[in-house]
């Protein structure tokens, strides 16, 4: 056997394992993950479309957005933030906001108290893929809130979740999709998909498993509808207690 072929099953160890195993391993391995979550900083960098209920959407442009993360762990500041160019000082975006609690979605996923339910979909060229569905509660939920002359009013929902993630040859999960589109009546929003994507990361001599991209559809159903696409770009600064390091 060559040193090639060597060097790829070292790497591959899934490779060679059929799907439940390979899943018994990545629930072990993103655990641990979801214990030690990355702290870093990075640029993200936002470009925000908006259509109205129409079938299909009609995506117009509506903004670019540009800032600077600072994580750790399950926490995230924005700084130095701007608006097609403009100073932004505020806390919110207009209109659409949206978390960027990276890697909030491994334990839920993983975690036996959450009862997600998981089957195998199909091999991929860079991973496994499968899919999954999870009883309301553990991936958290949706709040409203309106404001007519005086009176405010304040509504939130646990939905059920299903969706599709991919882990790689190391188990570790690389792409997330997450969907939600059972809403009670008259509650106010659209189905929600988000689509989260992790790679491997060179700051310094050493990789790293950090976010660097997302995309989302979500919305009001009085409102707009928005097409999120974000990027997260020169990551720096890296410090954490986990050891997904590569050389």
């Amino acid at each position: 056997m060559n040193k090639t072929v060597i060097f790829v099953l070292l790497l591959s160890p899934l490779l060679g394992q059929d799907a439940d195993s390979a899943l018994k391993h990545a629930r072990e391995v993103n655990l641990e993950r979801a214990a030690k979550l990355p702290s870093f900083i990075a640029d993200e960098y936002v470009t925000r479309f908006k259509s109205r209920h129409v079938n299909p959407q009609d995506w117009k442009f509506a903004d670019t957005i540009e800032s600077e993360l600072e994580v750790h762990g399950d926490r995230f500041q924005r700084q130095n933030t701007r608006i097609n160019g403009k100073a932004w000082n505020k806390p919110s975006f207009p209109s659409f906001t949206w978390s960027v609690s990276f890697g909030e979605e491994l334990k839920p996923l993983f975690d036996p108290k959450c009862h997600t339910a998981m089957e195998f979909d199909r091999r991929e060229e860079n991973g496994l893929a499968y899919k999954f569905k999870t009883p309301p509660g553990c991936f958290g939920g949706f709040t409203i809130k309106t404001n007519i002359l005086v009176v405010s009013n304040t509504k939130s929902y646990q939905p059920e979740w299903f969706g599709r993630f991919l882990i790689d040859p190391a188990g570790n999960v690389v792409q997330f999709e997450n969907n939600a589109n059972q809403f009670p009546k008259d509650f106010g929003a659209d189905p929600w998909r988000s689509i989260s994507t992790w790679d491997y990361v060179a700051i310094g001599d050493a990789k790293h498993l950090l976010p660097v991209k997302l995309e989302i559809f979500g919305g009001f159903t009085r409102l707009d509808l928005w097409h999120v696409i974000v990027e997260y770009k020169n990551h720096r600064h890296f410090q954490s207690s986990s050891d997904i390091t590569f050389k």
